[in-house]
């Protein structure tokens, strides 16, 4: 599947007013995938694109963070044992191509996301990782009235690495707006999960003063459990949820971490976030144990 060529249609990038029937989290818009929109999707305004990539005893993370007076993108990694290891940390914009998806180019690092699929490039440590995702869900995230979140739980992944060629799943987000001039979130991530289950994710936020909560079960068969915003909070390493009175409960235990301080100058964007590779656990409301592995995220600080 990987790398299907595109069809007729060129891909039509994500506008205001192309999500303005968008409403919160608790009621997700499922589309098929289409890419991702140029780079920076709006003028002014934060963006932000990540990936989450999981292989057996391996985990991939990419992270390309733009504010108005700074940008910054990072490849690091981790096995099992919690050994980081970063590829590439540039702290420079990187350029958009000319396509009318996002294509990202460095000499150390070119992220296309389009249409057919993706490929990451690290082409001075030898990574490339091809990825397509199998469904997108949008919304609008707390705060915002116009510009969506993606995210994408399900990515099929197939990575060359190190002369070895791996086959996993990932996750990847894309949101882009104003979440200041403070903010400060809590989020768990996995699409490390045993059938029937591919995804969970979840998160506690509060950007500006707007609250934002919301929990995600993803099936293969496509069914998604989820929570009302106001049934779901997280306390350090738990998130819990509660779905028509039963307790879902995802617990993490770090392997490894990343930290790092976005910080521009004068301290318009002044940003702790702190990464987690992390051993994962979701408690069903049977008492069933799902298990696999995840990505702890946790940010506060001045954002702009």
């Amino acid at each position: 599947f990987w790398l299907k060529k595109a069809g007729p249609h060129p891909h039509v990038p994500i506008t205001p007013t192309a999500v303005m029937t968008l409403s919160g989290p608790d009621t997700p818009l499922t589309a098929d995938p289409v890419g991702l929109p140029r780079w920076p999707a709006a003028e002014g305004v934060h963006d932000h694109l990540q990936y989450h990539l999981f292989f057996e005893n391996f985990f991939v993370h990419v992270r390309v963070f733009c504010g108005t007076t700074m940008e910054n993108t990072v490849v690091w990694t981790s096995d099992e044992a919690g050994n980081i290891k970063e590829l590439v940390k540039i702290l420079k914009p990187i350029t958009q191509g000319p396509e009318d998806f996002c294509h990202l180019s460095h000499e150390e690092i070119d992220i296309s996301d389009g249409p057919a699929g993706g490929v990451i490039s690290c082409p001075k440590v030898g990574l490339e990782i091809k990825f397509q995702s199998q469904k997108d869900f949008r919304w609008l995230p707390g705060g915002q009235t116009s510009f969506p979140v993606i995210h994408r739980p399900w990515l099929k992944l197939q990575m060359t690495y190190d002369g070895k060629t791996m086959e996993g799943t990932g996750y990847s987000k894309r949101y882009w707006g104003i979440y200041g001039p403070h903010w400060g979130y809590r989020f768990i991530q996995t699409s490390n999960l045993p059938a029937p289950y591919v995804a969970c994710w979840t998160a506690d936020a509060t950007f500006g003063l707007a609250k934002y909560n919301y929990f995600k079960l993803l099936k293969q068969d496509g069914t998604v459990t989820e929570a009302k915003s106001e049934d779901t909070y997280q306390q350090d390493a738990d998130g819990y949820a509660y779905i028509e009175g039963q307790k879902y409960h995802a617990h993490v235990d770090p392997v490894g971490e990343w930290v790092h301080d976005y910080v521009s100058e004068g301290l318009i964007t002044n940003s702790r976030m702190q990464l987690r590779y992390c051993k994962f656990t979701l408690t069903l409301p049977t008492g069933e144990k799902v298990e696999g592995n995840a990505l702890n995220e946790r940010c506060f600080g001045a954002i702009a």
